[in-house]
């Protein structure tokens, strides 16, 4: 990451004041810390403070959290962060919830929407049927205003050339390298799919921007298996995928699913706690937080970001499979924006080519008297100060000429040092050795959604590989 991004971001500087974000959002992500033992969960694991220990408290640590206090484990649950969530976050802005980090949801995705079920919750729509605007710009930073069955026509035929050999490659996506041509495919970069395809003008620009954002980096180096394996699970359908995608987020947030989760999980949770080592012990594991601290388990469930491994000494050191994987990082640097603008745009939708700052621009909401709330995803932060609002104003203008900005929020996950990046993507020849990052390793297990077999780049890959270290967490302790 460039240094000078990261300017005075130290990992215990960031606690307390998320300087990534910007000022004008209202945060949520608190809960109050539960006593495991008053919980209904006791103690096995003889001689340790604890049965279990879960570092980072994201959708892959609460569900871990959530399981082992259902095996009756006294469990502990520790989060760098001054809030829960991870790689999501509910905020507020101009009146509105808004959620920096993964949001969308869908029945195609079991484990989430199985939680959804469990604990209650419901889905809130984003407007994005009935488009009155629809726009590109290209890489040149010239605009083109395309009618929306023309727009929609052109992403979906071009996905669809991109894809067109996804079942073949995934016809179990949940099991990635089930068959040789998954495998072959592995070499592949995203880019150099594209380059075999025949697309117009219009329709490469709107696949390179989708392409970009799936990746979080230039479709050179995102690798080409990753985005077969979502397409195919989502029931290798153009118009399901895209459901799945853009379309539903959870009634009162993603902090809501979490904090459900962890209520019912009778862990013990404590913020503000960022861990720097973990040593394997005679039948348990220590660890030792940047305070000082140490505390000891039975087992420990590392959920972190796979980016965040490279400030963690492991004692004895991993595997050369898995210090691979953290040399080369995930490959997602993402940032994510919230623009208020005094006109009332409609519902609007905007591509804009890899080269260009605000790839992904939609309507969050709008109306005459609120006027329009822009929801942007950007796939390489490096291409915009997010903070800055008057860069930010000179790129919105571009798409919406003399448009009033009233207001900005923004998150830019490559600068949260307990993130250093954005949602989950693979690099070529990275999705081959997923079990490297899987594996187990004495006592240590390995969660979140770089280490999941389905929805990766989703919430839902988050669940999944927190219900099977929780399963491991079991095989371990009995």
């Amino acid at each position: 990451m460039d240094e000078k991004r990261n300017n005075g971001l130290s990992r215990r500087s960031f606690i307390g004041g998320a300087a990534v974000v910007t000022a004008g959002a209202a945060g949520l992500g608190l809960i109050g810390s539960a006593n495991a033992t008053e919980n209904g969960t006791s103690k096995r694991a003889t001689g340790f403070d604890y049965d279990v220990i879960v570092v980072g408290g994201g959708f892959a640590g609460a569900t871990a959290a959530r399981e082992c206090g259902h095996q009756g484990y006294k469990t502990l649950l520790l989060e760098a962060r001054s809030r829960l969530g991870g790689r999501t976050f509910t905020s507020h802005f101009a009146g509105q919830e808004i959620e920096f980090g993964g949001a969308w949801v869908h029945w195609l995705q079991p484990h989430v929407w199985s939680e959804m079920q469990r604990y209650g919750l419901g889905v809130v729509e984003d407007p994005l049927t009935n488009l009155d605007k629809t726009l590109v710009m290209y890489n040149d930073g010239s605009v083109e205003d395309l009618p929306p069955e023309v727009f929609g026509t052109n992403i979906q035929v071009a996905f669809e050339k991109m894809c067109h050999d996804a079942w073949e490659a995934f016809p179990r996506p949940h099991e990635p390298m089930f068959t040789e041509r998954a495998r072959k495919l592995d070499k592949m970069s995203v880019l150099d799919r594209i380059n075999q395809l025949e697309l117009t003008r219009a329709q490469r620009a709107e696949l390179n921007s989708y392409m970009a954002l799936y990746g979080g980096e230039t479709t050179d180096k995102y690798g080409l298996p990753g985005v077969l394996k979502l397409f195919a699970c989502g029931g290798w359908n153009y118009n399901a995928f895209m459901d799945t995608e853009t379309h539903y987020r959870i009634e009162g947030g993603t902090i809501g699913l979490i904090n459900a989760m962890l209520a019912d999980s009778g862990a013990e949770v404590r913020l503000n706690m960022p861990v720097i080592s973990v040593e394997q012990l005679n039948g348990g594991v220590r660890v030792e937080t940047d305070d000082g601290e140490t505390i000891t388990a039975g087992t420990i469930i590392m959920t972190v970001p796979l980016n965040t491994y490279r400030h963690i000494n492991f004692t004895p050191a991993l595997s050369e499979g898995k210090q691979r994987f953290i040399q080369e990082g995930q490959l997602s640097k993402g940032a994510k924006l919230y623009v208020h603008v005094k006109e009332n745009l409609g519902r609007v939708f905007a591509f804009a080519d890899e080269q260009q700052p605000l790839n992904w621009v939609q309507t969050h909401d709008y109306g005459d008297e609120l006027g329009t709330i822009l929801s942007i995803t950007i796939a390489r932060a490096e291409t915009i100060d997010v903070n800055d609002r008057d860069a930010v104003t000179r790129e919105i203008r571009k798409l919406f000429p003399g448009v009033e900005v009233l207001g900005i929020a923004a998150y830019d996950w490559t600068a949260d040092p307990f993130s250093l990046g954005a949602w989950a993507a693979y690099g070529v020849g990275q999705l081959s050795r997923l079990t490297d990052l899987q594996q187990p390793e004495g006592r240590i297990l390995f969660a979140g959604a770089e280490t999941s077999n389905g929805w990766h780049a989703n919430i839902d890959g988050a669940v999944e590989s927190g219900l099977r270290a929780g399963r491991e967490a079991k095989e371990i302790l009995g």
